[in-house]
């Protein structure tokens, strides 16, 4: 039961990569979904499915051969980001399911909805404070800092975040504009809210991780370090682009690949530890466009 129901997210999901035209990223969950049929017993003899999982394959490969740079990426429809949000929100708990689903659209390069939809977050009252910081990390990462500047003097006048949240907002895109060397100083947190609802503590629990530096176990550049801005967060899962120009760092790290020493960066400390390549996925609009995103979770002590 567990394999067919891993089979089927594995076709969804390769659906949902060639729909939106990732055809590399499509192939690689169609053929991990033939590599599933074929070790199962139960399913290893479904010759109409395997049949059916070649061809879906290799019509891949005659897409990507025939693909040349210039083709655009399709523009999503509101039921495929719908499903883009579904798919790709695992939290049982309905807050942080609906903070995933946002960071999905952002992953598939729809910036613009997922900022909105973080904003309808926060109207809502649904954690703002994590959603305000992921609008700031979207505007840092494909608009520009001037912009999660303007952001965040827009919430200061505003009355979706109480003086704590704001506090820590100020604290976390100062981090974050330090990290980048823009010396633009942030206006001060004035005293002059309510305190914010019950639960802002734990809310504010999290870490918050801007960047981090992870040793190179293998490949041409073994025993260096590989120093990344994160650029989305959802609980112990972080994300972090590598510019396609680097070819070697992006081939090194595959899904599943363990980093053994990382050490994290967060605006109060720096702490080491370990974590797993748990999805690569290439970037097909938008200014990162041809740049890998990689998805790290982070493992447990």
């Amino acid at each position: 039961m567990a394999d067919k129901q891993q089979l089927k997210s594995l076709i969804n999901e390769a659906e949902l990569y060639r729909t939106q035209g990732l055809l590399e990223e499509s192939r690689e969950k169609y053929l991990e979904a033939l590599q599933l049929v074929r070790k199962d017993q139960h399913l290893r003899n479904h010759k109409k499915l395997i049949t059916a999982l070649q061809n879906k394959i290799l019509g891949l490969e005659k897409a990507l051969a025939a693909l040349t740079r210039e083709t655009p990426p399709p523009e999503l429809s509101q039921d495929l980001k719908s499903l883009i949000k579904k798919l790709f929100s695992f939290s049982k708990n309905k807050d942080t399911a609906a903070i995933e689903g946002a960071i999905a659209l952002a992953k598939f390069g729809q910036y613009e909805s997922a900022i909105e939809e973080f904003k309808g977050l926060m109207e809502k009252g649904t954690l703002p404070l994590v959603a305000a910081k992921n609008i700031i990390r979207c505007q840092m990462a494909f608009t520009s800092p001037d912009a999660a500047i303007d952001q965040f003097r827009q919430w200061l006048s505003g009355e979706l975040l109480s003086n704590e949240q704001l506090k820590n907002l100020r604290s976390f895109l100062g981090d974050l504009l330090r990290k980048k060397k823009i010396g633009t100083e942030l206006p001060e947190v004035i005293e002059t809210r309510a305190p914010g609802p019950e639960g802002i503590q734990e809310e504010e629990a999290l870490i918050d991780i801007s960047s981090v530096s992870i040793r190179l176990e293998s490949g041409p550049s073994e025993g260096s370090r590989a120093d990344l801005d994160v650029n989305f967060q959802s609980g112990n899962v972080i994300s972090v682009i590598i510019s396609a120009n680097n070819k070697n760092l992006i081939d090194s790290f595959n899904v599943g690949t363990r980093l053994e020493d990382i050490e994290f960066y967060s605006p109060i400390a720096i702490f080491r530890g370990s974590g797993t390549i748990s999805r690569k996925t290439r970037i097909a609009s938008g200014p990162k466009q041809g740049d890998y995103l990689f998805d790290i979770t982070i493992n447990s002590a």
